[in-house]
């Protein structure tokens, strides 16, 4: 059963379901019918034991702000 990010059209809501086969979606805060479904990008895994890849899953925003804290000027 996968699990999909939805916005509702209504309300502007975020939303995560875990949607069957015949499961009508609806927005949990206003009950609208017709969210629509985002498009989600799957995280790429780490790889261990010197596989080439550093794990990164652990780190937080990037020091003095830079461009996802807002501190750039785009």
């Amino acid at each position: 059963m996968p699990l999909f990010d939805y916005q509702c059209h209504a309300c502007g809501r975020v939303f995560e379901e875990l949607v069957r086969d015949t499961h009508k979606v609806a927005c949990p805060d206003c009950d609208a019918s017709d969210p629509e479904r985002l498009m989600a990008v799957p995280a790429r895994p780490a790889r261990q034991n010197g596989g080439g890849f550093p794990d990164l899953s652990r780190l937080g925003p990037p020091p003095g702000g830079g461009c996802c804290g807002g501190g750039c000027a785009h």
